[in-house]
């Protein structure tokens, strides 16, 4: 078996310096990978690094090995900043289905696959690696490296495919990276209330990153016969468990990842409502439009009172990216009873901001005004659906901290009468 070290020689050789490889975000991050280019940065010289890294899980910046090293990637936060100003981070703000079939098609030289140990039979499962990597399966002109990971779980549903079709195989013995859920506030509390109401028992919920996994879950423990499809999961899928909350068949909880703490890992070895499926699958619209009473439930930062959503930008800087949100919102609007849910708390900063604004100041628009749903805070739901433009402003306006009330209602009242 070959070092880390002399794999990354022979791609540097093997492409003239400029090697353009695909390093894997989510929990099994190849940690073996970024040590050897710390002890060695030479070795990260004009190298390419391609991946869907995710923000607060992910914190390498693989452009900070070399200052040759460039990367490209489907979101943008703190880690990547200095380099995406020097230009030397390529944002590419797609949504994460055509993100996929970028990556079935990207220029690679070679690509680092996270992988379960294998079993009896020689196989292994992409497991927690599921989301993106099949979109590598077929590229058999690339370099594909295995990396295992013992610690990664062998879903019953899970691709999994021969150690054999790899190129080269590494062993990765650092330890997945955990996300811990923070306790819920009593401010999410109250937004898992409201959101409980606009669901019901037999309903399938998606769930953004962040607090807002937490809020969907605890709203989904309001219910019964929950079922789960989405791109990633955390432990706020084991506190609906144990609450009874979901479906009791297999196959009950797809998704493409799973980020938490080692009892998530563990269980999603060995339950079979644990189904996890690539991005074609978990994120595609067609797929959720036929799922009945579908409620996708997503974050943002800002809502403006033409129910505008800014899910990318603070302070004018971005910091987010588009990610899965248009497809969960498009299949939820398409799907028979479904419903797409943007639940935020109120005000930002302490209080002293308020996330319902009368426009958005952000350079772009993450959900334009015509893909609006239900917008719920700890002070109720706002229901967009049919609304015409001034029922809109009101609806936000009801749901704002009520410090904030009297001052959106005067804005609105002035831009109202010069539209």
């Amino acid at each position: 078996m070959k070092s880390v070290k002399q794999l990354l020689a022979e791609l540097r050789d093997a492409a003239n310096g400029a090697p353009r490889i695909y390093v894997p975000g989510g929990p099994a991050e190849p940690a073996c990978v970024a040590d050897a280019l710390r002890e060695t940065p030479d070795l990260a010289d004009g190298t390419t690094f391609v991946g869907h890294w995710l923000p607060g899980i992910n914190r390498t910046a693989w452009t900070d090995f070399h200052p040759n090293a460039s990367a490209e990637g489907t979101f943008l936060y703190s880690e990547y900043r200095t380099a995406f100003e020097e230009g030397r981070y390529r944002l590419c703000p797609i949504h994460y289905s055509e993100a996929y079939e970028w990556l079935k098609s990207v220029p690679l030289d070679a690509a680092f696959i996270p992988v379960s140990a294998p079993n009896e039979q020689g196989d292994v499962s992409l497991s927690l690696g599921t989301d993106m990597s099949p979109a590598l399966a077929d590229r058999r002109y690339i370099r594909r490296i295995a990396v295992v990971r013992p610690d990664m779980p062998f879903p019953a549903s899970a691709p999994r495919l021969p150690l054999s079709d790899f190129t080269d195989v590494l062993e990765d013995t650092a330890p997945l990276i955990t996300l811990t859920d923070p306790p819920l506030s009593d401010e999410s509390k109250a937004i898992a209330a409201h959101v409980a109401t606009l669901l019901d028992e037999g309903f399938t919920i998606q769930s953004g990153i962040g607090s807002v996994q937490q809020i969907a879950m605890a709203a989904a423990a309001h219910h019964r016969n929950i079922r789960i499809h989405t791109g990633m999961i955390t432990d706020a899928t084991m506190e609906a468990l144990n609450a009874g909350s979901i479906a009791p068949e297999p196959g009950t909880i797809l998704t493409g990842t799973a980020i938490g703490t080692p009892p998530l890992y563990t269980t999603a070895g060995k339950d079979a409502r644990f189904n996890f499926q690539p991005v074609s699958v978990t994120h595609s619209v067609p797929v959720l439009a036929a799922i009945p009473r579908l409620a996708a439930i997503n974050g943002g930062v800002e809502v403006d009172l033409f129910g505008q959503l800014n899910s990318e930008w603070v302070k004018g800087r971005q910091v987010a990216s588009t990610g899965g949100l248009g497809n969960f919102v498009r299949g939820a609007q398409l799907s028979e009873g479904g419903r797409s849910i943007i639940a935020l708390p109120a005000t930002a900063r302490g209080g002293s901001l308020s996330r319902i604004v009368v426009q958005l100041a952000s350079p772009t628009v993450t959900l334009s005004r015509a893909e609006a749903g239900y917008v719920v805070t700890e002070y109720g739901v706002a229901d967009l659906t049919t609304a015409d433009i001034d029922q809109r402003a009101e609806r936000l306006i009801a749901i704002s901290a009520p410090d904030f009330r009297d001052e959106l209602a005067n804005q609105w009242a002035k831009l109202r009468a010069s539209l």
